[in-house]
């Protein structure tokens, strides 16, 4: 009885841990927030790092989802050069965030963290 109550311990804590189930992004602004986190989680920089999120239009974008560069706030008053962080995809089916391959268009690989 000892081995089994013990396996039924782990399998609840590994199932209360569990992991993010995927969640469909009905909105551009919902993605926008969902980038945000995951890039900034992944740099460990605050969400209040991010200033804006700069969407691709329809037609920039790949279909399933939503495009955008991730913008900084700029750190310096006198000069400020490019606050891209980078550009991202989010699937509109699970909310997946992805590098965005800006040159060629498509989704690249996943973000991982």
């Amino acid at each position: 009885m000892r081995v089994f109550s013990g396996a039924c311990l782990a399998l609840v804590a590994l199932s209360s841990a569990g992991c993010a189930t995927p969640q469909p992004v009905t909105s551009a602004e919902a993605a926008c927030t969902i980038a945000t986190e995951k890039v900034t989680s992944l740099r460990g920089l605050p969400t209040s790092h991010v200033a804006m999120c700069d969407h691709a239009s329809d037609d920039d974008t790949s279909t399933g989802h939503y495009v955008m560069a991730l913008r900084a706030y700029c750190t310096t008053e006198a000069i400020c050069g490019s606050t891209n962080m980078g550009w991202f995809a989010v699937s509109k089916t699970t909310g997946e965030v992805f590098e965005w391959d800006i040159g060629k268009g498509r989704v690249g690989a996943p973000l991982q963290g």
